[in-house]
């Protein structure tokens, strides 16, 4: 029988409060008799011993992300063994039924996006930003905890913050 499964966008905020940590099928389940069910973007609860490692697969794992202003929101990140890399821990903040990232990759994240985020939040920039984010210790080990100035692209070789 398959677990629960779920993709990458259609996680909400009670499947972390059900589950604290999720993990990548295509990273941990390949003899699965269901692994042909699911992808890249399929993910189910983890079923292993806390705290979970990253060295069993993508994991994604519940966390608290504090606002500059010291307000305090649910979110998931995932955490990485060997670096605090926020292109791989790509933190996601949980308001008003949504999830949002941070990391925006070549192209960075959209205007509308950020703005949205904003909206969302009902706060300026300025205290937003600099938010910090953690991961209960008991849930996973390796780097879950870091802070993010802004919203981040890259070109590959230089990393920008937007606000």
């Amino acid at each position: 029988m398959a677990p629960e499964l779920k993709q990458f966008g259609d996680l909400v905020q009670t499947d972390f409060d059900r589950h604290p940590v999720w993990i990548g099928c295509h990273t941990a389940d390949y003899e699965k008799p269901w692994y042909d069910e699911t992808d890249e973007e399929t993910f189910r609860p983890w079923n292993g011993p806390l705290p979970a490692s990253p060295s069993e697969g993508m994991l994604l794992v519940r966390a608290t992300i504090e606002l500059a202003d010291g307000s305090k929101f649910p979110g998931f990140v995932t955490p990485v063994l060997d670096q605090d890399d926020l292109g791989v821990q790509q933190p996601q903040i949980s308001v008003g039924g949504r999830h949002f990232g941070f990391w925006g990759g070549m192209l960075g994240l959209p205007a509308e996006e950020r703005q949205a985020f904003y909206a969302s939040l009902g706060k300026p920039p300025r205290d937003v930003f600099p938010l910090r984010f953690a991961v209960a210790p008991n849930l996973a080990v390796g780097f879950a905890n870091g802070e993010v100035a802004g919203f981040y692209r890259t070109d590959g070789d230089n990393v920008a913050v937007e606000l």
